[in-house]
């Protein structure tokens, strides 16, 4: 079976959960669509895992691209007080994203473990297009920018794939479902608070993990929803 997640936010117990509740076996595959780090206590002990299961595909989330420009800033040198980019940067991750527990993790791991989260996040997918039981999916973390009908993901920058809110109102793809994570789907319409939202050929399965409780996992094969809380 084809599975997708979204927006785990270091609730490494739910996502365990939730591997259970699948049943999940080396048959399978998972998609991450990325954010799978931040705000949660546990999304270092969260990568190390997936990282080293070869059917989990990781997608770049913009908290995975947060991360990874305060590492390589931190690989630089650059001074938090003399490169006031770099400092924006920190803070815009640690303060404003909640970065700072999964910064705390990162140094307090032996240089191998961090050498080894550092190639993971370099080397995750923008995204993804592909058919399940003759269903179409496009598979990224956020969406594909402004509205523009077909546009393809190869047209879009980093921050739209990454950052962008959709406008769910607005069938993008005619032929396939657009699935994302990035927006809590209770953002969205209150009525799917905790539950992934489904309309307009949009899928969205962020349920808002760590803010709600709730984590929600979309079956590709089956279109089944499977919730832990």
């Amino acid at each position: 079976m084809n599975y997708v997640i979204s927006d785990v936010h270091g609730c490494y117990e739910l996502f365990l959960r939730i591997l259970d509740k699948i049943r999940f076996s080396d048959g399978d595959t998972l998609y991450l669509l990325g954010d799978a780090a931040d705000r949660g206590p546990d999304g270092i002990s969260l990568l190390l895992d997936v990282m080293h299961r070869k059917n989990v595909v990781p997608f770049l989330g913009n908290h995975e691209d947060m991360f990874r420009r305060v590492i390589r800033n931190h690989e630089n040198r650059l001074s938090l007080d003399e490169r006031p980019d770099a400092r924006r940067t920190f803070i815009n991750w640690t303060e404003r994203n909640g970065g700072e527990v999964t910064w705390r993790a990162y140094l307090a791991l032996p240089e191998d473990k961090q050498k080894s989260i550092r190639e993971y996040l370099m080397g995750l997918r923008h995204f993804l297009d592909l058919t399940v039981n003759r269903r179409r999916f496009l598979l990224v973390h956020a969406g594909v920018g402004e509205y523009a009908r077909d546009k393809r993901p190869e047209d879009c920058d980093l921050m739209d794939l990454i950052w962008t809110r959709m406008d769910y109102s607005k069938v993008y793809y005619e032929d396939r479902y657009l699935v994302t994570g990035h927006t809590p789907t209770a953002l969205i319409d209150p009525d799917c608070s905790g539950k992934i939202f489904r309309r307009n050929n949009h899928i969205v399965v962020d349920c808002g993990a760590v803010y709600l409780g709730t984590l929600g996992c979309l079956c590709l094969d089956t279109m089944e929803e499977i919730y832990v809380n």
